[in-house]
């Protein structure tokens, strides 16, 4: 039996041939004869040679990785866009190396700033929190400098010129405030703990537009993640309101919870359009009616770009637009 890591220098010693004239063979070469292509390719094998791949791609200056990196991997909207990258790099010839960035500016400009030294070929990202509210880039406009693509999804940032994949948040708020109204539901809360991040805004955007359209009041609660629960309560304590939009899924999660605690019938009583996975969704009691974003699907529209973007460099930059859509269940008939 014969180790299975002889290195090109140690087949050349035993076959008596130049390096370049093996890795010539080995590659097919119509430099060397089918001869001697034959016998070196059977002494490789008897010999269990595997050629250094990372090597010779960053010869060529391309490594065959892209790398995703997102905020959070217990993020059900985030899992569902990794199986959705994933189902298209699985089958082309790259890799993927997941980056966990748990918001944090320090962490995704360290990931950007390490894999952009020849080890991957390009990026999908969903900015930071910290990196939205602090508008630092440095990292991305120098991964792009470095001739390293990205594709931004779902938080993604205006002044970054790259391709991005988004859903219409706007639009999807808007349109599930517009079906509270039509229910007959007078006064509606925006409950949310993602008020710093460009999808926050822009779905309490299309929150105010819809209410704007009426002669409702808006009304609007942000908080923490930890403190979320204890704004809900305090906002329930006001019994005119019949109706919630949780744009986010903490947010949605504890506006049930704290409905359910104070025996409110739902829907009768109060109203409830959320975010939460498919799956979470409909165990939960009553069933939560959810605005979906389709994570599977900007997944494949983002790896698609980036396979793209990484044959063609010079295309013109492209934004692809998602439409969510609005899955009613119980907590809104």
């Amino acid at each position: 039996m014969h180790r299975n890591n002889i290195t090109l220098k140690e087949l050349s010693k035993k076959l008596g041939l130049a390096i370049s004239t093996i890795s010539k063979a080995l590659n097919d070469s119509h430099e060397i004869s089918d001869a001697t292509k034959k016998r070196i390719k059977q002494v490789a094998k008897q010999y269990n040679y595997q050629p250094n791949k990372m090597a010779r791609n960053l010869k060529l200056g391309k490594t065959n990785t892209i790398s995703v990196v997102i905020p959070s991997i217990q993020n059900y909207f985030f899992s569902q866009v990794l199986i959705g990258i994933e189902s298209i790099i699985a089958p082309s010839a790259y890799n993927i190396i997941i980056s966990i960035t748990s918001e944090s500016l320090q962490k995704e400009a360290q990931v950007f700033t390490t894999l952009s030294s020849s080890v991957v070929d390009g990026f999908i990202v969903a900015v930071a929190e910290e990196t939205q509210t602090t508008q630092k880039f440095h990292h991305f406009k120098a991964a792009l400098t470095n001739n390293k693509p990205i594709i931004m999804f779902d938080r993604v940032l205006k002044s970054i010129p790259c391709d991005k994949v988004v859903v219409n948040d706007f639009e999807s708020v808007f349109n599930a405030t517009k079906h509270l109204i039509t229910k007959g539901k007078n006064t509606i809360a925006l409950v949310s703990t993602i008020n710093n991040l460009s999808v926050g805004k822009s779905r309490t955007k299309g929150y105010y537009k819809a209410i704007n359209t009426t002669f409702h009041k808006p009304i609007i609660v942000t908080a923490p993640k930890n403190k979320i629960k204890k704004t809900v309560k305090k906002l329930l304590s006001n019994k005119t309101v019949d109706a919630i939009i949780a744009i986010d899924e903490e947010a949605s999660l504890a506006s049930l919870k704290i409905a359910k605690k104070r025996n409110l019938q739902i829907p009768k009583q109060l109203s409830i359009i959320g975010y939460a996975s498919k799956t979470m969704a409909k165990n939960l009691c009553p069933k939560l009616t959810t605005i979906n974003q389709h994570g599977f699907t900007i997944g494949q529209d983002c790896a698609l770009l980036l396979l793209d973007r990484l044959k063609h460099n010079d295309k013109p930059m492209v934004k692809k637009i998602i439409n969510a859509t609005l899955n009613i269940r119980e907590t809104c008939l």
